[in-house]
């Protein structure tokens, strides 16, 4: 149950606790929640005893529906567990930075939003105080027989074959050592992954195997780098584990996500997984961007006009980093402007040896669509928070309107099977003025608008 990864002078406080969670498919009314557990070793406090050094942790853990909260009387979680986890090493001395204890706890909830409840309680011995955290976890619904679909990613230090099914990091002929705090790069330069996929015979039709690509992408874009993408040609069955590991000692710092996805036979993706990870890498320098091939001056940002650059500018904060925002905001001279757009659109074209680059044509395709489906007299469709999540996400999977029911204010629920790096997420929209503006109220992206008790907010006053 634990790991002794890397081995300095045990520090007393505070606790250093990673917590990572992923979701499988367990029954048909169930699926399985992993919670990973990694705590620094050098944050713990050891005392000797009987020849050995040992720290122990308690820890109570708890799930609960989004809305509740352990601290409310009404809350009841839907799984709960307190262990008491001891570590023992045969002395301090070699101890050092990047040494980690590993646990792993499993359990089976119904689909829905949840809440990790993690506590540490303090030890006034120890001088600890009591920790607390929280995780967000959406649990999807793993049973549907018509489509593919793909667990969540586990993210791992190692990853062997084994027939020990007894170890609590066995799973389908593996043992899978989790990394929860998802940094690699000086001292672990292999990424390993665990994954599953299910009902891959919807996808194959007759034929005996499915097609599934995985590869590493820098954080907001979503193109395959240069020598991390490998496409397979998987037998059909369900679940299919789904095994592998890429080298990154040769990429520099950053966020970078590594992707899975089910094709088609046209090579169209039909469902997406994705898992946000981090390297350090301090001796690696960045390589500058290659000259664009295509010259500024041939190209039809060079003769778009004050009026079409400030405009084209607006738009792209929908979908900019924060690098790329600020470097938009320093940026006066007109022409530097047209440039930057240009760097900016073919960062992002999946094909650039065409003319033509397709993700800026979908871009202004949603923007239409947002301003002839959302624009009122308030404001202009894309600028809605409906057209704004369109204009960021594309259309969702699926849209459960409620517009029209006596007790609640008018509202809508989108459902999005799969947003790169977040997996399936929903966003609620209500119309609380009952001038046809709906507003957004809560979603489960990451960063974004959260209200955990949003079914209140939809009654009518």
């Amino acid at each position: 149950m634990l790991l002794l990864a890397t081995t300095t002078h045990a520090q007393p406080l505070p606790v250093q606790l990673d917590v990572d969670v992923a979701s499988f498919a367990f029954d048909e009314g169930s699926s399985l929640v992993e919670i990973y557990l990694v705590v620094e070793a050098t944050s713990m406090q050891f005392v000797f005893a009987d020849s050995m050094y040992q720290a122990d942790l308690p820890l109570d853990l708890a799930i609960v529906r989004s809305g509740q909260r352990l601290d409310s009387a009404a809350a009841v979680p839907v799984w709960e567990d307190s262990l008491s986890l001891s570590f023992v090493i045969p002395d301090t001395v070699g101890l050092s930075a990047g040494q980690h204890f590993v646990h792993q706890v499993r359990t089976a909830v119904p689909p829905g939003e949840y809440q990790l409840e993690v506590l540490v309680p303090g030890d006034l011995a120890l001088e600890r105080q009591d920790l607390r955290m929280r995780l967000d976890a959406l649990i999807p619904s793993y049973g549907s027989d018509d489509a593919a679909q793909i667990s969540d990613i586990t993210l791992a230090t190692s990853i062997q074959p084994s027939a020990d099914d007894g170890n609590s990091f066995y799973k389908n002929g593996v043992l899978v050592r989790p990394n929860a705090n998802q940094l690699y790069g000086q001292g672990l330069t292999q990424l390993f992954f665990y994954a599953e996929t299910y009902n891959t015979d919807a996808v194959s039709e007759l034929d005996d195997e499915y097609t599934l690509i995985t590869y590493l992408a820098e954080a907001n874009t979503p193109n395959p780098m240069s020598g991390y993408s490998r496409r397979l040609e998987r037998p059909v069955r369900s679940p299919d584990v789904i095994v592998g590991a890429f080298d990154l000692k040769d990429l520099p710092s950053g966020s970078y996500f590594l992707r899975l996805a089910i094709l088609n036979k046209d090579n169209e993706s039909l469902v997406e997984q994705a898992r946000k990870f981090f390297v350090y890498n301090p001796n690696v320098e960045r390589e500058q961007p290659a000259p664009v091939a295509t010259a500024f001056e041939s190209s039809p940002f060079a003769s778009l006009t004050d009026e079409e650059v400030e405009r084209e500018l607006e738009l792209i904060e929908l979908i900019a980093n924060e690098r790329e925002k600020n470097r938009a905001k320093r940026i006066q001279d007109l022409d530097e402007k047209r440039r930057f757009l240009m760097t900016f659109w073919r960062a992002r074209d999946p094909n650039p040896n065409v003319p033509s680059n397709s993700f800026r044509e979908e871009f202004f395709q949603r923007l239409q669509y947002a301003n002839e489906r959302y624009s009122s007299s308030f404001v202009e469709g894309w600028k809605s928070d409906r057209g704004r999540v369109l204009m960021r996400h594309g259309l969702p999977s699926a849209i459960d309107p409620h517009l029209y029911e006596r007790d609640t204010v008018p509202y809508e629920v989108w459902e999005y099977n799969n947003i790169p790096g977040e997996g399936q997420a929903v966003f609620v929209f209500a119309d609380r003025s009952g001038f046809g503006q709906f507003d957004l109220i809560h979603s489960t992206v990451t960063g974004g608008t959260t209200l955990p008790n949003w079914q209140d907010e939809l009654r009518r006053r």
